[in-house]
């Protein structure tokens, strides 16, 4: 008989849960109560990517977080629908025991593994998807975490946008850092540079040098004019549009201050207050919802942006 366990912490239509995952739900939240910490919410689509890992391990005879695809837990999570950045896994391998066996003792095997015991009794986690699937005498067992600060409601609809194209070149002896409409996009190393971004059409462009703790205003321009002139600063310019394929974005957010930002790895493009609605091109096929926390952006959600529906990816009313 075997039993393994692994782990991993990283920052659709629902399916029926069976009786022994929910047993194994409910030993978790005891687990938990037990340490003074707040209940675990069950989550569908963390529960649709726990049971598919599991099944996969099974069928394509792996133990790991990464599948042979190369897909960890969060890219996993998020294909199934989670919204959130910050995620984590537990796993279970048994071997010559029953699903009832397995339900029962899981929990406590986990919370016997150090690691394990840190996810289970994570604080910042709000939610979980726990899947026990077993195959012939193997039984797979994932708990898939998710840390929701606070929901976002999210709509999508296809259209057509303007977006704006600003190539630079130039030089200076300080690095000089690019701001668009207030929010910090790049710094630009000495001694020369050049490169392009995709800016909205009359965007505020601002340049500033830096100065040993902070970047002093050196110059700005509203689009499409594009000149500077400062004289620590060579700066040549050339500004263009184009129509792109793009997504009107809803986004229902809790009062307060928030930071979007886009593409693979979060590049910062707008601060909002609450709820907003913003035009963004199907390029970017990703947006981020952050918040600030002292001198960082926390990001806390990641929309991928599909182009094709106008359905929300959050479904039911506000309240």
């Amino acid at each position: 008989m075997a039993r393994w366990l692994a782990l991993l912490v990283l920052l659709g239509a629902a399916l029926a849960q069976t009786p022994l995952e929910l047993e194994a739900f409910r030993l978790t939240n005891e687990a938990r109560k037990a340490h003074g910490l707040g209940a675990l919410a069950w989550d569908d689509a963390a529960y649709r990517a726990a049971r598919a890992h599991a099944l996969d391990m099974l069928e394509r005879g792996f133990f790991d977080h990464v599948n042979p695809d190369g897909l960890g837990p969060a890219e996993r999570m998020w294909a199934a629908g989670v919204l959130e950045v910050t995620v984590g896994e537990n796993l279970a391998y048994y071997e010559g025991y029953t699903p009832e066996y397995a339900a029962g003792v899981v929990v406590d095997d986990w919370l016997r593994s150090p690691p394990h015991r840190k996810n289970l009794l994570k604080p910042e986690f709000t939610h979980l998807g726990l899947a026990l699937v077993q195959k012939g005498d193997r039984i797979a067992v994932v708990q898939n975490f998710v840390a929701r600060p606070f929901r976002v409601w999210v709509w999508q609809t296809p259209s057509q946008k303007r977006e704006g194209r600003l190539s630079y070149r130039g030089s200076a002896r300080a690095t000089v850092g690019v701001f668009v409409d207030g929010a910090f996009v790049t710094a630009l190393q000495p001694p020369r540079w050049s490169g392009e971004l995709d800016v909205d059409p009359q965007s505020e462009v601002s340049l500033g040098l830096w100065n040993g703790g902070r970047y002093l205003l050196a110059c700005a321009f509203t689009l499409p004019a594009t000149g500077c002139r400062h004289p620590r600063i060579e700066w040549s310019a050339r500004y263009t549009e184009r129509t792109v394929a793009s997504v009107k974005l809803q986004l229902g957010l809790p009062p307060g201050e928030h930071w979007l930002a886009y593409g693979p790895e979060p590049r910062l493009f707008r601060r909002v207050q609450g709820d907003a609605v913003v035009e963004v091109p199907l390029s970017w096929r990703v947006v981020w919802v952050g918040t600030p926390q002292k001198d960082k952006i926390e990001y806390t959600h990641r929309i991928p942006l599909l182009g094709s529906t106008a359905e929300p990816l959050q479904k039911g009313a506000r309240p």
